[in-house]
């Protein structure tokens, strides 16, 4: 009988071991995936554009003609802003080319309209928020074909809290500015 219990208290340490080696291989397995995933990361970084890279192969060269305010709002700073958004985004991505003269494509951009209202006030209720909204028309041009490859408007707004109208409100057009640009970089070179 004291054979069979030193069997069983042997076959519970070898249990536990294997056990112990089992949890420890799938977690020597965890690490390697991580370690494998996080490599494939780095590997391909900057290889990939989430931007669909399906700009035309004929089209290299691009002219980004100067924003034009047609908003009324009054405030030159937005297109200036607007310009240096475009240009920064599209020699990040480096689909083209970007030059001074005649490109192979032309990219058109005009804010249209900015509105500034109140985004809800009850009767005997001060103000507190704002609502801004931006609407951006662009023109995206094949010269080599003499074509328009599409046409179409942008519409961001932002909410903003009233506490200083002016500094709250220019924070946040340059804000949809920004995103503006991203929507138009990624109509061009996705071709959507």
């Amino acid at each position: 009988m004291n054979k069979i219990k030193f069997r069983l208290k042997n076959t519970k340490n070898i249990k536990i071991y294997i056990n112990n080696i089992n949890t420890m291989y799938q977690l020597l397995l965890q690490l390697k995936i991580n370690i494998l995933f996080i490599s494939l990361i780095f590997l391909t970084y900057g290889c990939y554009s989430f931007t669909g890279g399906s700009v035309p192969d004929h089209l290299k060269t691009l002219q980004i003609t100067n924003v034009s305010d047609n908003s009324g709002f009054g405030n030159p700073i937005f297109r200036e802003e607007m310009a240096r958004n475009l240009i920064t985004k599209f020699r990040n991505d480096n689909s083209f080319s970007l030059v001074e003269g005649l490109g192979n494509a032309r990219l058109t951009v005009a804010i249209s309209s900015i509105t500034d209202a109140p985004v809800s006030v009850q009767p005997g209720e001060l103000e507190k928020e704002r609502r801004v909204n931006v609407t951006t028309k662009a023109e995206y041009f094949d010269n080599v074909k003499k074509k328009v490859v599409w046409e179409r408007s942008f519409d961001n707004f932002a909410i903003y809290d009233v506490s200083n109208v002016q500094e709250n409100r220019n924070r946040e057009i340059f804000r949809i500015l920004e995103q503006t640009s991203n929507d138009i970089l990624l109509a061009v070179v996705s071709g959507w």
